[in-house]
């Protein structure tokens, strides 16, 4: 469709100078269009850790202008239509999406688009520019938005972006492999354990270590040089910390940033938060919430998320450890924040700092998780960087890679494959890493479900399997306690679970018993005599599991059953319950593997039941036929294992009895 334009942005005097773009409180005048920044602080309230500005320092002076005419145009044509301004984020986006239309165009007469040529020489422009499939989509919405806005006579459509991306596809948040992920919690937990009952401890020292310097700062004369300031600094600090017991092998301001990691660790792996939104937690935002049937843990804070950058309140299933880990991060940098407030307050008296600022500035100031390095702090009083703390922080833990969790990233983690090599690090960690692998150790680990639940983090003391198992208190609070963001992660990581399973099943397993398993097993004997060389494709798996057609449970003891409303959950005990075999139990390569541990486990059960204590005798029978059940599935496996065959003690066998007759 093509439409008149209805505005010449190239001409100097569309508007002029004094148009004020932003207001203050009083609704005077904050910020004019052909400012370096456009200020909002006071237009609207963006959550903990956001900007409250639009800057365009970094645009080239060449297109700086039109691009601001162009930019309010939209705002004040959208505001005067939908009756709703534009937010903060949203005003972001379409400058980045302007500036590299500008960069690409090498001028902003936006309607010069509508030339074949010249749209053919734009796209290639586009393409040297070597930018994401993201970053592209920015530009076309922003392109969209002066179509809308009758900037420019034509829309755009995906088709016309094809190819133009500097290739590779977005790779999806890291799934943490699961020993390298228990590694990494129980070193962050043991800090939180260790550091907690200390936190107030650890804000007096760093509260007289910050007077020392103060000190030492005044007693410098023109004499001294920088380096031997520090170095009497450094020794009177380190001299503080040996004679604080608990704090001796502390490394000083290091060693509080590593505990405020650790801190921010342990929330978002017992959340599922965004960053963001772990920011915006302090002590105060933990709760037990009470049920007719338990207690649940939750944490309480702000999310921007599907909200168009505005803040509001959500919250999240938790464990009680991030309790202490809110607790420890938030006191013991106690001292920083009357800092940080102090000099939030004499801007604003100075008249330096607006009150929505103030307002905004403290509500940092409030999280538990504030910047430990008083002089970094630019535009924001909120922990920044977190994504380049966290890859440096497991670069230097040394958690090496083993084959099993080579094997385990490349499948979780598809798109990343090859990223993790054999006896190396991941290959990042960021933040929002914590909320997939949260999502997929939720589905692929019973977290949550009725299973009986073996994760287990290091320490004894955290129970995660009363944390997970409240599946039916979850299911009837999921609406309050968890984002819906995150449960449809966890729905999506279901289906690639589903597909992960018969994916084993029908494609990989060498062996397959089981009853449902060996009738697979035949079917795609069959299928093979044929000439197929799988028995499904990947894409038909999961057109099957989204229509319902298949669907799959794990059994807590190795195998699966096919039966989506069996409620027999075979083999989930010590006894061999069935009297008939279930007629959909599935057992693969991998899971004969479960088995022979757990069969393990029950030998070793046996041997230390049996003491001859009639009591256990009943017991001790069951175990026994347990364990020869599970061999003849070892067998089948071509596992190799020990056979068992002790005798119960002062059981009296039927030859036996025949013999004394």
């Amino acid at each position: 469709m093509i439409t008149n334009v209805t505005i010449d942005l190239n001409c100097a005097d569309a508007f002029p100078e004094s148009t004020v773009v932003t207001t203050d409180e009083d609704g005077l005048p904050l910020s004019c269009i052909y400012d370096d920044l456009w200020e909002y602080s006071s237009m609207q309230k963006v959550a903990v850790g956001q900007i409250t500005y639009i800057s365009f320092k970094r645009i080239s002076l060449e297109y700086r202008k039109e691009i601001q005419r162009s930019l309010h145009h939209v705002i004040e044509y959208i505001a005067k239509r939908d009756k709703v301004r534009p937010t903060i984020s949203s005003i972001e986006k379409w400058k980045k999406g302007l500036s590299l239309v500008a960069r690409a165009l090498e001028h902003c007469n936006w309607n010069e688009l509508l030339d074949k040529k010249a749209f053919k020489t734009f796209q290639s422009n586009i393409k040297s520019l070597s930018i994401t499939e993201s970053t592209i989509a920015s530009l076309r919405i922003a392109l969209n938005k002066l179509y809308e806005c009758d900037l420019c006579s034509r829309s755009f459509e995906v088709t016309d972006f094809n190819q133009l991306s500097r290739g590779g596809k977005k790779q999806q948040h890291i799934a943490i492999p699961m020993n390298m992920y228990k590694k990494l919690l129980s070193e962050a937990i043991k800090d939180v354990e260790r550091y907690h009952p200390l936190r107030f401890e650890i804000n007096k020292v760093f509260k007289h270590v910050c007077t020392i310097e103060r000190e030492e700062m005044a007693r410098t004369n023109m004499s001294q040089t920088s380096n031997a300031v520090k170095q009497r600094v450094a020794k009177r600090k380190k001299q503080i910390f040996l004679d604080t017991p608990g704090l001796e092998s502390m490394n000083q301001e290091g060693g509080c940033r590593k505990i405020q990691l650790n801190c921010l660790i342990v929330v978002l792996a017992f959340s599922g938060a965004r960053i963001g939104e772990a920011l915006s937690f302090n002590k105060a935002s933990y709760e037990d919430f009470p049920t007719d049937k338990n207690i649940i843990s939750r944490l309480k804070g702000k999310t921007s998320k599907g909200n168009d950058g505005l803040p509001k309140t959500e919250t999240w299933q938790t464990h009680p450890i991030t309790k202490d880990a809110l607790e420890l991060a938030y006191d013991m940098s106690e001292h920083l924040r009357e800092m940080y407030k102090s000099k939030i307050n004499v801007q604003f008296e100075l008249g330096t700092l607006s009150k929505s600022k103030l307002d905004h500035a403290m509500d940092e100031v409030a999280g538990a998780f504030i910047p430990f390095t008083y002089s970094n702090i630019v535009r924001t009083y909120v922990l920044t960087g977190s994504s380049g703390k966290m890859t440096s922080y497991i670069s230097n833990m040394g958690l090496c890679a083993t084959q099993s969790d080579v094997n385990e990233f490349d499948r979780l983690n598809p798109n990343r494959e090859g990223q993790l090599r054999l006896g190396c690090g991941l290959p990042r960690l960021s933040p929002h890493d914590f909320r997939r692998t949260f999502a997929v150790f939720f589905k692929r680990y019973g977290f949550g479900s009725s299973c009986a639940i073996k994760f287990q983090y290091k320490h004894q003391n955290i129970n995660m399997s009363n944390y997970y198992a409240n599946n039916a208190a979850l299911q009837a609070m999921e609406d309050v306690l968890m984002d819906s963001n995150l449960l449809d992660l966890m729905n999506t990581e279901g289906i690639n679970l589903g597909v992960d399973i018969f994916d084993e099943i029908y494609n990989k397993s060498n062996h397959l018993s089981g009853i449902g398993g060996e009738k697979i097993a035949e079917d795609k004997f069959n299928r093979v005599k044929k000439g197929h060389k799988v028995y499904m494709t990947l894409t038909e798996i999961e057109v099957l599991i989204r229509n319902g057609t298949l669907s799959v449970v794990r059994l807590p003891t190795g195998g699966y059953c096919l039966n989506p409303t069996c409620s027999r959950v075979c083999g989930i005990g010590e006894f061999a319950a069935e009297t008939k075999p279930c007629d959909h139990q599935v057992i693969t390569d991998d899971e004969a593997k479960v088995v022979l541990r757990g069969n393990k486990r029950l030998v070793e059960t046996f041997r230390e039941m049996n003491i001859g204590d009639r009591l256990n005798q009943s017991i001790l029978i069951g175990i026994k036929q347990k364990i020869k059940l599970n061999e003849i599935t070892l067998s089948k496996h071509e596992l190799v294992f020990e056979p068992f065959d002790d005798e119960i003690l002062g059981l009296i066998s039927t030859r036996e009895v025949e013999h004394v007759r």
